[in-house]
């Protein structure tokens, strides 16, 4: 990267800031979910419908955490609403928004990296990166800039020109 040159990527820390955001966005998510379905049974199955809403609640909160990622980012906010609060925004090598289908193979690699991953090494890694990429953005070919960043992301193309 040249000198003067801005740099758009944005790092852990305020990475982490915005997965708790989610994190609370989520959880409501969930808790509504939870009241609405334990409403459900109670009215349609009554009072012993409590593992049948607990395995509803389960499989509800499992979708909404997969598919919440990955629609929002590839919306017009590029990104899920911690990162759209902080502003920050995913975006591919162009600097555009990130198709449905990349933005939910992010997503999957994330998973995985955040609970699999030899401790979360996948998602520590973005500290120590040069584009401030965890492994779920390597592997998706995507970058988290700011919000502000208009075009393509500013990479060296290891060749020295």
């Amino acid at each position: 990267m040249e000198v003067g040159q801005p740099y758009p990527y944005k790092g852990f820390w305020i990475r982490l800031v915005a997965a708790l955001i989610d994190g609370i966005v989520l959880a409501i998510i969930v808790i509504f979910l939870a009241v609405l379905s334990l409403l459900f049974f109670r009215a349609t199955l009554g009072e012993g419908a409590g593992l049948g809403m607990f395995f509803l609640v389960l499989i509800l909160a499992s979708l909404a955490t997969i598919l919440y990622k990955p629609i929002m980012e590839a919306s017009g906010y590029q990104g899920t609403f911690g990162k759209y609060a902080l502003g920050l925004k995913v975006v591919d090598k162009n600097g555009q928004r990130i198709t449905m289908t990349s933005s939910f193979l992010r997503t999957i690699l994330y998973i995985i990296g955040a609970q699999a991953f030899l401790l979360c090494l996948g998602i520590v890694m973005i500290g120590f990166t040069e584009y401030k990429q965890g492994l779920h953005d390597i592997l998706a070919n995507t970058y988290v800039v700011t919000t502000y960043w208009e075009g393509p992301v500013p990479l060296e193309d290891k060749f020295g020109a």
